[in-house]
């Protein structure tokens, strides 16, 4: 957090200075006076715990400190959406996608929490989506209409094979350009694969052409890592072995993340993860009303609390 006026900081200085003033007027006078006649009043007042009888001063106090804080105009960096953004749902539909190891099924999930992943992100963010097997398509161009990727990738349907690279390819392309072949802006990829590539071209002779486009490729591993001690009853250890270190190298080589999703809840966090940045930029936000608020609300609380004790006593 920043301040447009740092200086005006230098007030919280009189703080300490009140506090000792109001401390030296609470204190008892001299021992020997006392009280000839006091009624129930006074007697409550004295039981009462001393918590309750500076709680007025005290959110006074805070009242002034918060007050000072939006005096001096902070400052906040928070996510806001990005205009110029695109966002590329790069999803696996290989005959793999059947298992179900991850319940109720790999392909299921995976629509799923995509489609959740796409209402996250911001409205102005253009979102393209992109299915691949032993072949890429792209299945919506980078839109707005959220809705319409989200219609589409509940009509997804299983094929064969898996060509991780050629889907990269084919994400790439499906982002916007420039007439010098560079994004229009922020761009991301997504791609979520269960399996290896056993079709078209070598992801990794992809990434470099990735990195020279400044685009950020996230990658998830779906399914059960592949245990030769406890294969998979219906598929088959074959079914479980997704290519973990490739999709890690695609991550870490252009600047994303890597998350391995070996169960539903798993794959649910990291879209959540990827929600929290993808689509979004920092902001710099003056926030100086929050502390304005706050600080009329400590206010109001103060005199409420004290006109009620003047009251009672």
């Amino acid at each position: 957090m920043g301040f447009q006026f740092p200086l005006l900081l230098w007030l919280l200085l009189l703080i300490p200075l009140l506090v000792w003033v109001y401390w030296r007027r609470v204190q008892p006078g001299d021992a020997s006076a006392h009280v000839l006649y006091p009624n129930l009043a006074q007697l409550a007042g004295i039981a009462e715990p001393r918590w309750k009888r500076h709680l007025s001063a005290l959110l006074y106090g805070l009242a002034l400190v918060l007050a000072i804080v939006a005096l001096a105009r902070p400052q906040a960096t928070i996510p806001a959406p990005d205009n110029m953004a695109t966002v590329i749902v790069t999803l696996d539909i290989s005959l793999s996608m059947r298992a179900q190891d991850v319940e109720p099924s790999r392909i299921e999930v995976a629509k799923r929490e995509a489609q959740n992943f796409v209402r996250a992100l911001p409205d102005s963010a253009k979102v393209g989506l992109v299915s691949f097997a032993g072949y890429a398509t792209l299945e919506v161009e980078p839109t707005t209409d959220h809705q319409r990727v989200i219609d589409q990738i509940e009509l997804l349907q299983l094929a064969r094979r898996t060509a991780i690279g050629d889907g990269l390819l084919e994400s790439l392309k499906a982002i916007p350009k420039d007439d010098q072949g560079k994004p229009l802006g922020p761009s991301t990829v997504v791609l979520l694969s269960d399996g290896r590539t056993n079709s078209g071209v070598d992801p990794l002779e992809v990434t470099p052409f990735v990195k020279d486009m400044g685009v950020v490729v996230h990658t998830i591993g779906l399914g059960r890592r592949s245990n030769p001690n406890d294969p998979d009853p219906q598929w088959g250890s074959y079914w479980m072995q997704f290519d973990e270190e490739t999709l890690r190298a695609i991550a870490d080589s252009t600047g994303g993340q890597y998350y391995a999703a070996e169960s539903a809840e798993a794959l649910r966090q990291a879209y959540r993860n990827l929600g929290r940045v993808v689509g979004w930029k920092p902001q710099r936000t003056e926030v100086s009303g929050v502390f304005g608020l706050a600080a009329g609300l400590l206010l109001a609380s103060s005199l409420l609390i004290s006109n009620l004790r003047r009251r009672v006593i």
